[in-house]
């Protein structure tokens, strides 16, 4: 029963949150530091940031597998409506004021003129939007695909914080049964239960991460020979 209650773990996705946003800040601060130290092409510095932050990862999960493992006793290492109301109040009182014998004449008299000078404004207004949104889409297809392969990155990460309940919940059983087993033999629990539980789970969002990110360097780096960051590259087309 102490096993069973040790599984349960309270707002999951919350903790795996907050072990992403701290790998997130890692694969950052790696990006920052390899740029510092040289490394300017965008294909080969973002996956190897991506290797890095997620070797973050395991080191914060073996953490938090470590905190369950104490918790049981074991030793360790060490506003729109408002701008509506007035426009409709000043329509209403117009109309008020035009009320009477002149209603007949004021409806009959811009008749005539009203779409004459409609049909004639219309033309003009609507191609040449439609030239300057061809061009403008073709400038900004470039930043089109890169933005779709980051989301794809984007992607893994909400997928590993998806699946946080069944991650979690199989590592608080591991520490569970292994603080059992410490008990029993008096001796460190064995470690490889947990890392080969975490890289079943999280092992393709990683990789997808990090293809995805690959092959947004390389675009980057085709499309803007120079840009060594998004930011510079985002910069080129505007």
């Amino acid at each position: 029963m102490r096993a069973l209650a040790a599984t349960r773990v309270s707002v999951p996705r919350l903790q795996m949150s907050l072990l992403v946003l701290l790998t997130a800040a890692t694969g950052f601060l790696a990006s920052v530091a390899l740029s510092a130290a040289g490394m300017q092409a965008l294909w080969l510095r973002y996956p190897v940031c991506v290797l890095i932050a997620y070797g973050a990862f395991l080191g914060l999960v073996w953490i938090w597998r470590r905190h369950r493992e104490w918790d049981l006793g074991v030793p360790g290492d060490g506003d729109a409506p408002s701008s509506q109301g007035p426009g409709n109040s000043e329509w209403q009182g117009s109309g008020g004021g035009s009320g009477g014998g002149g209603a007949s004449a004021s409806f009959d008299a811009p008749a005539a003129p009203v779409p004459l000078t409609a049909f004639d404004q219309v033309p003009p207004s609507v191609e040449r939007p439609s030239l300057d949104d061809s061009l403008e889409a073709d400038e900004s297809l470039p930043v089109v695909m890169v933005m779709a392969v980051l989301g794809g990155a984007l992607l893994a990460v909400f997928w590993v914080i998806l699946i946080a309940p069944a991650l979690l919940a199989e590592l608080a059983l591991d520490a569970a049964l292994s603080a059992g087993l410490y008990r029993r033999l008096k001796r460190p629990p064995h470690g490889e239960h947990w890392l080969s539980t975490t890289l079943r789970h999280t092992g393709k969002p990683f990789v997808a991460a990090t293809i995805s990110l690959l092959i947004a360097g390389a675009l980057m780096n085709l499309l803007v020979p120079d840009a060594t960051s998004l930011g510079e590259f985002l910069a080129h087309y505007r």
